[in-house]
């Protein structure tokens, strides 16, 4: 079975699940109270202005509303693969007061709906059954907040920087993005399994044509004598693509042969489109315009309605600033035609055929990521050790920041899920026996895994004597990154980042002919080397590095990154129609 032979079993109703949920509600805000002090207050004094990093919230009560779950779908994608798919509406009057620098902004209602996932996967034949659940929603939630207080005055920009906060956090869980929460003890095979995404297939954008669009420049007394300058920004997921700007003109056409290739998950992810005016096009002429209009539609939705005109969303446009007989102000939509279609991918046995366009991509590249030694704990940083991937000179995808690995197999009666919380009580002093009664285990097993963390926790640090490694991390990425593939001849490009987005070194390259032969879809190990120079900062004084800590923060010397190893995979996936290994060579 395969994903595009996905099997429903069912979609119905969630009435149950309602009633159940007005009964936990109450504990629910408690535990979403605990996640706005500690996550959303950090995250808003780190992005604030510095006069505003006291930023906190003094009240914070979600009223009377309970969210409502429903309908829902259930299908099964892969023999180990089953997706459930429901929305999640919550709408209610709310008393929330944050307070900040002596001021206080208050949201006194919130409304919030989206399309959240499960993933049950990877599917075993022991208990309990599932490996894990990956949670997710296949597009950004819509989440609306009205305010009192700043919003009016006197500092608007206040509300806008926490609605974004909101944004960014929800944006975790959109895809590709997204939560895991593993269940069994399988070890590396489940992690693997989680973190292989597997693509449905490409979605091909072309921006055809826009009708009426807003006129960013225009003069005083010159009647309807407004043009713009308009190019599209598209977006899907992380990947965002910029078309060419025509000048000149409020009905551009945009050429034929310009066109957008999106890896497509899931059919409910949203393709978002910016239409902005560049006033880069004249060195005298600026305006304050920017947007034109946006539009968000479906994967499902623009192939259903391809080829189409779409109206785009001027709400957002400074109207105020536009001429007064602009289509914006006297209500003629601003459009966009957009033909849209769908790549599938081929089985094993696919041939070329006679529509297949050269200038198309063959095919995707799955970089997988999994686990490297010999990474200097002193160089993680906040944001992590990442990878930058990219084919030749094709769009960049960056990596997750690598995470030391969890516990390994110890072989012993015990579910893995229960590892963190015995080790938890055992810090606490909690006896061996108690611990058995409270995770309801027998107290041998509880003996069992302490005496096996313990000889393991021995041997990891005798190895890193032995071979000099005291200060270097083992890290985990189990992650796999998606690379459009449009020349056989091109080559798998890695560099790692520091916690800095630095490069350090990059790996070997890898040949996409080779993934495409299947002789690199086992693990290969490769190591980390610096041909590449300017990993060095240049010396700054002290002003300058007191202004721009960032880039004068210290550069570990290439020695600690000397017994970095990573190991990698690559696997090739061809688009039906596309060219065969052997064809290509």
């Amino acid at each position: 079975m395969t994903e595009v032979d996905e099997e429903i079993f069912e979609s119905s109703s969630l009435a149950w699940v309602n009633n159940l949920l007005r009964a936990l509600w109450p504990n629910a805000t408690v535990a979403l109270m605990n996640f706005v002090n500690e996550d959303l207050t950090a995250k808003l004094q780190r992005d604030l202005p510095k006069p505003f990093k006291s930023t906190r919230f003094t009240r914070f009560s979600l009223g009377d509303g309970v969210p409502a779950f429903g309908p829902i779908e259930v299908s099964r994608h892969s023999d180990s693969h089953v997706l459930i798919e429901f929305e999640v509406r919550y709408s209610s009057a709310v008393d929330i007061l944050l307070t900040a620098a002596g001021l206080a902004l208050g949201v006194k209602r919130l409304d919030f709906s989206g399309r959240l996932c499960l993933e049950l996967k990877p599917l075993l034949d022991t208990w309990p059954v599932v490996g894990a659940v990956v949670v997710y929603f296949a597009t950004q939630p819509k989440i609306e907040l009205q305010f009192t207080g700043l919003v009016d005055a006197p500092l608007p920009g206040i509300a806008k920087q926490v609605q974004a906060a909101v944004h960014g956090l929800l944006g975790r869980l959109v895809l590709p993005n997204f939560k895991c929460m593993q269940i069994t003890g399988e070890g590396m095979a489940t992690s693997l399994a989680i973190g292989t995404r597997e693509p449905m297939g490409i979605l091909k954008v072309q921006v055809c044509r826009g009708t009426h669009l807003a006129g960013a420049n225009w003069k005083l007394g010159q009647v309807r004598s407004f043009t713009s300058n308009p190019y599209c920004i598209l977006r899907l997921g992380t990947a965002a693509v910029r078309t060419c700007t025509v000048k000149g003109t409020t009905n551009p056409d945009w050429p034929e042969t310009e066109a957008a290739y999106f890896v497509v998950y899931n059919k409910e992810q949203e393709l978002q489109i910016d239409v902005m005016d560049d006033d880069s096009c004249s060195f005298l002429q600026r305006n304050f315009v920017g947007l034109l209009g946006s539009l968000r539609k479906s994967v499902s939705q623009l192939l259903e309605a391809t080829p189409g005109r779409f109206a785009l969303d001027t709400s957002q446009v400074k109207s105020g600033l536009l001429h007064v007989d602009d289509p914006v102000n006297t209500g003629v939509p601003s459009e966009l035609d957009l033909k849209c279609k769908w790549l599938a991918f081929a089985d094993l046995q696919a041939k070329r055929t006679d529509e297949w366009r050269e200038e198309e991509p063959h095919g995707v590249v799955l970089v997988q990521l999994r686990q490297g030694t010999g990474f200097p704990e002193e160089a993680v940083g906040r944001k992590g050790l990442r990878w930058k991937c990219w084919l030749d000179e094709g769009a960049v995808v960056l990596s997750s920041g690598g995470k030391p690995p969890g516990h390994p197999d110890f072989q012993i009666p015990l579910p893995q899920c229960l590892y963190h919380v015995i080790d938890q009580l055992t810090a606490r002093g909690v006896p061996s026996a108690e611990i058995a009664e409270i995770v309801e285990v027998q107290e041998v097993q509880v003996s069992q895994y302490l005496r096996a963390k313990s000889d393991f926790m021995e041997s990891q640090a005798q190895r890193k004597l032995e071979n000099s490694e005291v200060q270097c991390l083992e890290l985990c990425w189990h992650e796999t990154l998606a690379l459009l593939v449009k020349t056989p001849a091109a080559q798998v490009q890695l560099s790692l980042l520091d916690g800095h987005d630095r490069t350090v070194g990059r790996l070997e390259p890898i040949s996409v002919r080779h993934a495409m032969s299947g002789h690199l879809e086992k693990d290969i190990t490769r190591k980390l080397s610096f041909e590449q120079s300017g990993n060095e900062a240049p010396s700054m004084g002290r002003l300058s590095a007191w202004m721009f800590p960032a880039c004068t923060a210290p550069v570990l010397s290439r020695d600690r990154y000397q017994a970095v190893r990573m190991q990698v995979s690559v696997r090739y996936r061809a688009l039906a129609g596309a060219p065969t290994s052997s064809e290509s060579t």
